[in-house]
């Protein structure tokens, strides 16, 4: 006798989770700094494990059957990773992104949903008796049925939130980073905002369907072949998604510098005058050791150079230029740029020559920077420089 075990749809479930699976396993066991953001994104891969199993074993035939045999109490214990792939996710992206973020007693928030589904299934299905279990499996009913629909959404209506809610961790990553670095391609998060636009676009599929489901509830009226197609199509968009960060890991991840998610200048309680003296170091080390003109300077080699903490640099800027430390800088390349633009003997130099040489290593950085100090483009101040030069040389003594 012919019996089919598997499909087309069941094997890609299988190496899915294989993959997620083996990726998981692989970042555990090089994460030997046991960086909190790795430990995250471990749990996120050991969820997208647990849900295609999931599935695979209360839609899949034969693997309900095989499961049932067993016990049907370890039906649904994959469902729980959908409540927490929405939260881990979020806690990988922050964790990575500043480096000020540490567990506390107030992350336990993010567990109160997926304990409030366990405390419903328990009502809804582990306290029943072992008839009912078999019968709420075989006949599938519990999937079409009130309350499990409900937590079910909320589910998937849940990790779509968290989702998109790390887009504004990359904001605020944005944000500061401009009190940290002077050369803002250093943050590119460019890949992080693929990931998670893939996966904004796979959770809000997995929401569409529950959408259905909750709508055909209502009119107690289920088309199951638009399920079964929309389920399918969240299969094979969930094997793509997890591929597409498979991919971005090991190319871009480890490329992320993190900064402080609290600036230091809002920890501030009250404003407090700056010392001139401290200011007087401070123009002194950016004219006389020129180290704007380093493209990698960052806020803490500043410190170093002048002599401060950190923390009493950024909060000078902050109150006496009213800058942040990526316009601070670039304010003082820009000066040295006029000023070698004003010069006639420096004309062979090129406009690429001269925003190197003042530590940018971007044109279009450059330009737009420059235009909006000064109104105009390097070679058109540099242009109108030279006439004045030009003026001022024909002129009758």
């Amino acid at each position: 006798m012919d019996i089919i075990l598997f499909n087309f749809h069941d094997v890609l479930m299988v190496l899915t989770a294989f993959e997620c699976l083996l990726f998981a396993t692989l970042l555990a066991v090089t994460n030997t700094a046991r960086a909190l953001s790795t430990i995250f994104l471990v749990g996120f891969l050991l969820c997208h494990f647990l849900i295609p199993l999931h599935e695979l074993t209360f839609w899949g035939d034969q693997f309900r059957i095989w499961l049932l045999e067993k016990s049907p109490n370890y039906f649904f214990l994959g469902s729980y990773a959908y409540f927490l792939d929405g939260p881990l996710l979020y806690l990988f992206v922050r964790a990575m992104l500043f480096k000020d973020f540490s567990l506390r007693k107030v992350n336990w928030i993010h567990a109160v949903p997926v304990t409030l589904y366990l405390l419903g299934m328990l009502i809804i299905f582990y306290l029943k008796d072992d008839a009912t279990k078999h019968w709420l499996i075989k006949s599938q009913n519990i999937a079409y049925s009130f309350p499990y629909l409900y937590f079910e959404a909320a589910g998937r209506y849940l990790r779509l939130i968290y989702s998109i809610y790390c887009f504004s961790l990359i904001f605020n990553y944005s944000k500061q980073l401009q009190h940290t670095y002077a050369n803002l391609k250093v943050g590119d998060v460019t890949w992080l905002k693929i990931m998670l636009t893939s996966f904004v676009a796979l959770f809000a599929w997995d929401s569409i369907l529950l959408s259905i489901k909750l709508y055909e509830l209502a009119l107690n009226n289920f088309n199951l072949e638009l399920l079964n197609v929309v389920g399918l199509s969240s299969y094979y968009l969930n094997f793509a998604v997890i591929n597409i960060l498979i991919f971005l890991k090991f190319i871009f991840l480890t490329s992320v510098p993190p900064v402080n998610e609290i600036p230091f200048e809002t920890k501030e309680e009250k404003p407090q005058l700056v010392d001139p003296v401290v200011i007087d170091t401070i123009e002194q080390t950016m004219l006389e050791k020129k180290v704007y003109a380093n493209p990698d300077l960052t806020l803490y080699k500043l410190a170093s150079e002048v002599g401060l903490h950190p923390r009493k640099l950024s909060l000078a800027i902050k109150q006496q230029y009213h800058l942040n430390f990526y316009e601070f800088i670039n304010s003082f390349r820009i000066e040295e740029a006029k000023r070698l633009l004003d010069q006639p003997q420096l004309a062979h130099k090129t406009i690429t020559d001269i925003y190197f040489e003042v530590g940018f290593n971007s044109k279009s950085v450059f330009n737009s920077f420059f235009k909006r100090l000064e109104g105009v483009t390097p070679s058109q101040y540099r242009d109108k420089k030279m006439d004045v030069h030009k003026n001022e040389s024909i002129k009758p003594n």
